[in-house]
């Protein structure tokens, strides 16, 4: 049975959707981008930052041990000066490197509980947003998501998700380089306040000199992110289409719209990664010049008093290696900002569609009965129209209608799937959308058109992900379905991995799988879509053989056109253009 589409497409292109809001793009709207994605951990990063500026403390110290040892070598002193010169600390070149090396075997120590930090920051946040995607998509109603573009789900769990996790990577890392930038000045100032004030404002010129370049190549980071949303959704609609694309021999027209999207996504994000490598080079260039400017014009000016030069400058070389860090990480950020955006808004369209879970426990289905039911997917144009009849428990009955009747409609109706526009569907007298989803699942079975395998072993594919089923049970449902012997006969029998990129099984044999997982747990309400669509004559026969045995043991809804699987049922209902019709059995096998 052909599946409506409501929207009238092949595939949602993703061009109809909203744009995204544009994402800010200064630190502040990076940091709360990233704070955002980190949630529960903000405690986590802030403890990062105070062990990163320990750090930064330490690694100064050591940076000036350095640098004093290094003077006192080259001055031919035995003895090290440590500190402000005012203080007059020194000491012998020996105890100098013995301090040094306690810095490094602390520094040694200390980074592996902030890389620690650091990396479950990550992947702590990239983990609770994929579950957070994956709950807000399966949990979805059906109605939002035939609305949604093709391989929106794989976009958000893998390449959003990783760009979110980038983000905090780049917060983390922006962070630390803030804290260790800190405790590095703050050396410096105690060190020499005078040469230390001097570069700082010799840094923040540098900074103004280069806003002008940075402003001129800033551009909507927004651009790429919404062009690669689309290419998304062309490649799965490609992937999906792949034997249609083969047949009409169109792989070339096909390559170069996709190819075209490609180049637009490239030339963009080639844009950000310029400004991205140009900015951080050209400050830290532009502060070493002035340093050296700086450190000259000292030298012309003063005939003496330079002592404290020579490590303020190593201090300062190793500062803009972190304000280089830091630029990095802001313009990675600033890159990925509108995938989270993008991921913020789709979990708030998802969850505000979550799908009624009900709350009535059902335990039997006595009857099935609809009452005016109709059904829209957009406001006034009906899909089902005044629909009203009822299934007794145990009857087999029979739905017919051309292709985009509204057959697909009813079915998502009947398992609950879709909630009818106006109308009322009830289960055993109550609503059912009251009914728990759960104990509908369990009093329900659903038999697709076209089955689908899972990657695992063939009990793995009857079981379908509901634990608590025996292999007994499993293997009752296999011969109720006639696919016992078949299932016995592959390598290892229930036990062979079956599915996508494994062992492959012929049509009729997953559509008597699809039967015995439908039949796993016996439900009392037995939906099955063209069960004998398209088979063999041997895959026929057995699956009206089994609908013969399970005749008068279930209420079966059987949606079919060939007679031979018709001529089982008690009664025969056509729907026409959305409207629902009873036809005499007879009538429909003459028809037929």
């Amino acid at each position: 049975m052909a599946v409506e589409n409501p929207r009238g497409t092949i595939a949602a292109s993703g061009s109809d959707r909203p744009a995204l809001p544009p994402p800010s793009g200064g630190p502040l709207g990076v940091l709360r981008n990233g704070l955002a994605v980190i949630g529960p951990d903000r405690k986590r990063l802030w403890g990062t930052v105070a062990l990163a500026f320990v750090v930064g403390v330490i690694e100064t110290a050591l940076l000036y041990m350095v640098a004093a040892v290094a003077i006192a070598i080259s001055g031919n002193s035995h003895l090290a000066r440590l500190g402000p010169a005012d203080l007059g600390i020194q000491v012998s070149i020996p105890s100098a490197c013995g301090i040094g090396l306690a810095l490094v075997a602390t520094l040694m120590l200390l980074s592996i509980p902030l890389a620690q930090l650091m990396a479950s920051l990550s992947t702590r946040a990239m983990l609770r947003l994929r579950g957070r995607m994956l709950t807000a998509y399966l949990h979805s109603s059906l109605q939002y998501r035939d609305t949604q573009r093709e391989g929106l789900l794989q976009q958000l769990v893998g390449e959003y998700a990783l760009r979110a996790e980038n983000s905090v990577q780049q917060l983390a890392l922006g962070c630390v380089g803030v804290a260790m930038f800190a405790a590095v000045i703050a050396g410096a100032i105690v060190s020499s306040p005078l040469l230390a004030l001097g570069l700082i404002i010799g840094l923040g010129i540098t900074f103004a000199l280069l806003a002008p370049v940075t402003k001129r190549f800033r551009q909507d980071v927004t651009k790429p992110v919404l062009t690669n949303r689309e290419i998304v959704g062309h490649v799965a609609q490609a992937a999906r289409i792949g034997q249609e694309i083969s047949a009409f021999h169109v792989a070339d027209a096909v390559a170069r719209q996709l190819l075209g999207g490609i180049k637009i996504a490239a030339t963009a994000m080639g844009k950000l990664r310029f400004e991205a490598r140009l900015v951080p080079n050209l400050f830290q260039y532009g502060a070493i010049g002035l340093v050296l400017i700086l450190i000259a014009a000292l030298a012309s000016t003063s005939a003496g008093g330079m002592e404290g030069v020579a490590p303020l400058a190593l201090l300062l070389v190793r500062a803009l290696t972190y304000v280089r860090q830091l630029q990095r990480s802001f313009h990675t950020a600033r890159e990925m900002a509108p995938y989270i955006t993008a991921v913020e808004t789709e979990l708030e369209q998802l969850e505000e569609h979550a799908w009624d879970t009900g709350s009535h426990a059902l335990t039997a289905l006595e009857s099935l009965r609809f009452e005016g039911v109709n059904y829209a997917y957009k406001p006034g144009e009906n899909v089902l129209k005044d629909i009203s009849f009822s299934i007794d428990q145990g009857e087999m009955v029979g739905i017919v209608g051309p292709s985009g009747s509204g057959k697909s409609t009813l079915t998502g109706v009947l398992l609950r799937l879709r909630k009818q526009t106006s109308g009322k569907v009830t289960a055993a007298g109550v609503p059912l959308m009251d009914v728990s989803a759960e104990s509908w699942a369990a009093l329900t079975g659903y038999v697709p058109q076209d089955s689908r395998l899972i990657f695992g072993t063939a009990a793995d594919n009857i079981r379908f992900f509901r634990p608590g089923f025996s292999q007994e049970q499993i293997e009752t449902a296999a011969r109720a379905a006639h696919v016992h012997d078949e299932i016995m006969a592959l390598p290892h029998g229930y036990d062979t991995v079956i599915g996508p990129g494994a062992r492959g099984l012929s049509g009729g044999q997953s559509q008597r799988l699809s039967i015995a997982r439908a039949l796993l747990g016996q439900p009392a309400l037995i939906v099955m879509d063209e069960p004998t669509s398209a088979l063999d004559a041997r895959s026929e026969a057995l699956i009206s053989q089994t609908l013969a045995e399970l005749k008068g043991s279930a209420t079966i809804i059987l949606i079919a056109h060939r007679p031979a699987t018709l001529e089982l049922c008690d009664r025969i209902l056509e729907v026409r253009y959305g409207v629902l019709t009873e036809l005499p059995t007879q009538t429909h096998a003459a028809k037929a």
